[in-house]
């Protein structure tokens, strides 16, 4: 690399054939950060064979993504060249000894949950997971979304905590504050209901769905009156739990919308008075600043990295108090001045995670990997 010429900084993200959402969305935001100029300093790319990041992908099959994945991605990664590559999920660490020995190498980390909770993976894919990740030693630095996913870096697979750099990641704030048209179809669907408590994303284990009957059990008065209802965006929650919740909130006061995308999400947490967030291990949710930008309040407990990510606009219990969760409930729906507040304080919570912010903090350790230093923060 002349003095002259910019350092060439190659992404390696996950493949669209798995069908994860928020990692496409990982790479289409740093992606509009090259396109808006934000990294004018270095020369980033994508290999041509990965194509541009999809706006929307699906779940390939099993022979075709492993394929991929496990095959025929190491291999043409052999035949990359640049200054750096920075692997943008830690789930394709394997790629790591395919990669230019004199390349230096980052790689961002989300979470280790399988390391810690299978919650409906099988052993043989838990094995691979934890293959797969120990080669995140190799990398010369990490970038990790929470102080809670680099403390288990540290703790799980040894990585000294000098060479990982927290950052969180952003969100589109402009696009979750855009009100949704009131013909929207969604917000045509539901506008007749009470205000309503909404809860979206996967239903597996550690999402901790199983503890909504007891905390809905405080509130039940509220529920028999409809002077609230809960709405579930997402994978459905299975059938006995679903018959634990209408045993509580009756038929009228539970409605499942199945997966919502895009818009038809961002019309519910714009038209939900609360969400309730449960969920006992995270890396760092992208839901919650994510309601918190549409204007919804968010009632979470204090587990793993559910404050990192709620900050001080979050209403907090203490897990298995479902007491203190429905009082938080109930306060955001029926007290005006509390959810004005909240909603005010998450407003301003979701602004200030932005992916200029998250970029500022990758290009800041490319910078000093390129300079040679493995230890930017």
């Amino acid at each position: 690399m002349t003095p002259t010429s910019k350092a060439r900084i190659c992404w390696l993200p996950a493949l669209p054939d798995e069908g994860w959402a928020s990692m496409d969305r990982y790479w289409a935001e740093l992606t509009r950060c090259v396109r808006e100029g934000q990294t004018a300093e270095f020369a980033i790319s994508t290999p041509a064979w990965l194509g541009p990041p999809p706006s929307y992908s699906t779940r390939s099959s099993s022979l075709k993504r492993n394929l991929r994945k496990r095959v025929l991605y190491p291999l043409r990664c052999r035949f990359e060249h640049a200054d750096l590559f920075h692997l943008l999920d830690h789930s394709y660490a394997h790629v790591l000894p395919h990669l230019p020995r004199n390349a230096r190498i980052v790689a961002t980390v989300f979470d280790l949950v399988p390391l810690e909770v299978s919650d409906g993976m099988t052993s043989a894919q838990v094995n691979r997971f934890r293959q797969g990740v120990q080669h995140l030693t190799r990398a010369d630095h990490l970038i990790s979304i929470s102080e809670e996913t680099k403390l288990k870096l540290h703790r799980l697979l040894g990585i000294p905590l000098d060479r990982v750099t927290v950052a969180v990641p952003g969100m589109d704030f402009d696009r979750f504050q855009t009100p949704v048209r009131a013909d929207h179809p969604i917000c045509k669907q539901l506008a007749h209901l009470p205000p309503f408590i909404f809860s979206v994303g996967s239903a597996i284990t550690r999402k901790n769905l199983a503890s909504l009957p007891s905390i809905f059990a405080a509130m039940k008065d509220d529920f028999q009156a409809q002077r609230c209802c809960f709405v579930r965006a997402g994978e459905k929650v299975p059938p006995s739990l679903r018959n634990e919740i209408i045993a509580v909130t009756g038929e009228r006061g539970f409605v499942e919308l199945g997966p919502l995308f895009g818009n038809d999400l961002i019309a519910v947490f714009q038209s939900a008075r609360a969400l309730i967030f449960p969920s006992t291990l995270e890396g760092l949710t992208f839901v919650i600043p994510e309601a918190m930008a549409a204007g919804c309040p968010v009632v979470t407990n204090t587990m793993t990295a559910n404050p990192e990510a709620g900050g001080d606009a979050a209403l907090y219990y203490t897990e298995g108090d479902a007491k203190v969760a429905a009082a938080h409930l109930q306060s955001l729906i029926f007290d005006p001045m509390i959810h004005q507040r909240h909603q005010s304080l998450g407003i301003e919570r979701a602004r200030a995670m932005s992916w200029t912010r998250h970029m500022e903090t990758v290009l800041d350790v490319y910078a000093h990997m390129l300079q040679g230093s493995r230890s930017p923060s």
